[in-house]
């Protein structure tokens, strides 16, 4: 798998063009905020994933490579995409998927719905007392005001939600004037080797393909002559997903099909977004072996647990059962 030092990687990837910002602190760690990625493809200079925060603005300018070049954005999540406005410069292009047209202006919509949609999913406890994110006394509270008065308890929702994402993130700042959408009407089938994509073709050897799943708006940029697969968040045997616009299923497609290409020898680097890059063909085969194997060994444990259950419905039934399952990869 990927038992590589930080420094061969770095070095592994400068010889294929490519540079990147992480805030990894350790080898096989990971990470809360997107890798950025510095590359040129024909001609052209590209930022993947700007991420967000001060510090991120910092270190990208400090560390870019060239003084032109347009951004690539993996989906609308805001920590990849919070700081594209910043980020762009005059004339760049800040590339996104067709559906991010409806959402630019509200980039921080997966921190601020996201919260509102769990305790609909799972009700007050059920996210409150699980995260521990409130006491019992104050969730009690909150079910009496969701019970008693439903408008104010929304309200109160989306204000926790607001100054969280003030305090924990910053400022979004969508690129309103750069923003370029890709078109439904421009996207084709594409063939590496056996393996087909839908996509659209950005120059010669620069590809968007479309990789729904983690985010129905997600992106993932592929460079075959290089064997560069940029994939942002699509893999991740435990990927947390968005479930207001995301599917499992999907995820479990989208790494199937990166994992034809990388056992057909078409991907040397397997770039991701919050873990180190992988690099060669065989460690990549094996990471991803690896990662869909977890995957399987999750979706078939908790589909026995929620089997098992008297209510297949009972949300705290099910969580109960998770938290006292034997798996180790469960655990």
């Amino acid at each position: 798998m990927n038992n590589v030092k930080f420094p061969e990687i770095r070095n592994y990837l400068a010889e294929r063009g490519v540079s990147f910002i992480t805030d990894i602190q350790e080898e096989g760690k990971g990470t809360a905020i997107a890798n950025t990625f510095f590359l040129e493809v024909d001609n052209k200079n590209y930022l993947i994933d700007p991420a967000y925060g001060e510090k991120r603005l910092k270190q990208i300018r400090n560390h870019l490579p060239f003084n032109e070049y347009d951004l690539l954005v993996t989906h609308s999540h805001l920590d990849h995409s919070a700081n594209s406005g910043l980020v762009a410069v005059k004339d760049s292009r800040v590339i996104f998927h067709p559906l991010v047209a409806e959402r630019i202006n509200n980039l921080q919509r997966n921190y601020t719905e996201i919260i509102p949609a769990m305790v609909n999913t799972f009700g007050v406890k059920g996210l409150f007392g699980r995260t521990k994110m409130l006491s019992p006394s104050m969730i009690k509270l909150m079910q009496l005001i969701q019970k008693s008065f439903p408008s104010l308890f929304n309200l109160i929702l989306n204000v926790i939600s607001q100054l969280l994402c003030r305090i924990n993130i910053g400022g979004i700042y969508p690129p309103r004037k750069n923003a370029l959408f890709l078109n439904y009407n421009d996207i084709k089938e594409m063939k590496f080797g056996n393996t087909v994509f839908r996509g659209w073709t950005l120059s010669e050897n620069l590809f968007a393909l479309d990789t729904p799943g983690h985010q129905n708006d997600h992106l993932s940029f592929y460079i075959p002559d290089r064997g560069l697969m940029f994939t942002g968040d699509l893999i991740s045997f435990l990927n947390p997903n968005d479930i207001l616009e995301g599917s499992i299923k999907k995820v479990h497609a989208g790494m199937m099909k990166i994992f034809q290409l990388a056992e057909a020898g078409g991907i040397d680097v397997l770039a991701m977004s919050h873990v180190l890059p992988v690099i060669g063909k065989d460690n990549v085969i094996a990471y991803l072996k690896s990662v869909i194997a977890k995957q399987d060994e999750i979706f078939e444990t908790v589909s026995e647990i929620v089997s098992s259950c008297t209510d297949k419905t009972d949300f705290e039934e099910i969580i109960t059962k998770v938290y006292l399952h034997e798996s180790d990869l469960m655990k």
